[in-house]
C-alpha cells in the first residue's frame, strides 16, 4: 500500500480514535511530571542529606544519578503502555486507563525501558558537550536553582539561550531514538520473544521502510506543522511588538494556548500514525505472503 493511499486512510479511519489518543497523551505526559517532579526532589533531599558529611560528596553524586535513572525508567515503561494503547486504538480494540500501566507487570518491557536509558545518557552526554564547547550553544554554570533563576532575570538573551539549548537536545532525542520508533510494537505483538529480538525486528521494519515512513508522516502532518509554526510566529510577533499593549499582550497568550493545544493534538496524531502505519504494512505483509 502506497504512503499516500495510507495517509488517506490513516485520516479517515482515526477520525474517533484520535481525541482518545489525545486523552491519554495528556494522562502520560501527567503521570511523568508527576513521577519526574517526586524523583527529583526525592534525589536532592537525599543526596543533600548525605552532602553533610565530609565524605559523602561521592555517594550522594551516586544517589542523585541513581534516582534519576529509576525515574526514567518508569517514564520510558510508560511509554511502552502509552503505544500499546495507540496500537490497539488503530486496531479498534478496546482500551482501558490501566493499559498503560501494563509494562509494570511485563518483564520484557521494563527490560526495555532500561535499554532505552541507554541512549537517553548518551544524549544527555553529547549535549553537555554541545554546550560546553560550542559558543552558540553556550550557558553559564549553574551550581544551584537560583543562580538558573538569577540568569533569567538579569540576562535579557537568557530565553533565546535556553530555547536554543533546548532545541539542541529535542533534535539529538529525535536522531538517537528515531530508529527505535516501532520496537514498542513488537514487544507488544511478540510476547514469546525476548526484548533483543523484538528490538532487532523493529529495526529491520524501520530500516525497510524509514523513507516511506517519513513521508506518510508528511503527509499526514505537513498542515499542522505549518500552523504550528505559523502560531509560535504570530506569538513571537505579538509579544515582541505590542508588549505595553495589555489586550494585544492577552491576545498573544490565546495565540501561545491554541499554539500548545495544537502542538498536543499533533503528538497524539504522530503517535497514533505510527501505529496505524506499522498495522496496516503488516496486515500487507500478510496478504502477500499469504497469496
Amino acid at each position: 500500500m502506497k504512503f499516500l493511499e495510507l495517509a488517506k486512510n490513516f485520516r479517515s479511519s482515526t477520525r474517533f480514535a484520535l481525541p482518545r489518543a489525545v486523552f491519554m497523551l495528556m494522562i502520560y505526559l501527567f503521570f511523568c511530571f508527576f513521577s519526574s517532579s517526586v524523583m527529583t526532589g526525592i534525589a536532592m533531599s537525599a543526596s543533600s542529606f548525605f552532602l553533610r558529611y565530609q565524605n559523602g560528596i561521592n555517594f550522594a553524586i551516586f544517589l542523585f544519578a541513581f534516582l534519576e535513572l529509576l525515574s526514567c525508567a518508569a517514564i520510558f515503561i510508560l511509554h511502552y503502555g502509552l503505544f500499546l494503547c495507540n496500537l490497539r486504538f488503530a486496531r479498534n480494540q478496546p482500551v482501558a486507563l490501566s493499559f498503560l500501566f501494563v509494562g509494570f507487570r511485563q518483564r520484557r518491557a521494563r527490560r526495555g525501558a532500561i535499554f532505552f536509558v541507554v541512549p537517553m545518557i548518551l544524549t544527555c552526554v553529547v549535549f553537555a558537550f554541545i554546550i560546553n564547547a560550542v559558543d552558540y550553544f553556550a550557558l553559564p554554570q549553574f551550581q544551584a536553582v537560583e543562580q538558573v533563576m538569577e540568569f533569567i532575570k538579569n540576562d535579557p538573551d537568557s530565553f533565546r539561550k535556553l530555547l536554543r539549548c533546548y532545541i539542541l537536545f529535542l533534535v539529538l532525542l529525535f536522531f538517537v531514538f528515531f530508529p527505535f520508533t516501532f520496537v514498542w510494537s513488537f514487544v507488544y505483538d511478540k510476547p514469546k520473544q525476548n526484548f533483543a529480538k523484538s528490538m532487532l525486528d523493529g529495526l529491520k521494519f524501520f530500516g525497510k521502510r524509514v523513507f516511506s515512513f517519513m513521508a506518510f508522516e508528511f503527509v499526514c502532518h505537513f498542515r499542522k506543522a505549518f500552523f504550528i509554526l505559523a502560531f509560535n510566529i504570530l506569538h513571537a510577533f505579538v509579544y515582541e511588538k505590542y508588549q505595553s499593549d495589555s489586550n494585544i499582550y492577552s491576545l498573544g497568550s490565546l495565540i501561545s494556548f491554541a499554539s500548545f493545544a495544537l502542538t498536543l493534538y499533533t503528538a497524539a496524531s504522530v503517535i497514533l500514525s505510527i501505529q496505524y502505519y506499522y498495522d496496516k504494512i503488516n496486515e500487507d505483509s500478510k496478504e502477500h505472503s499469504s497469496n
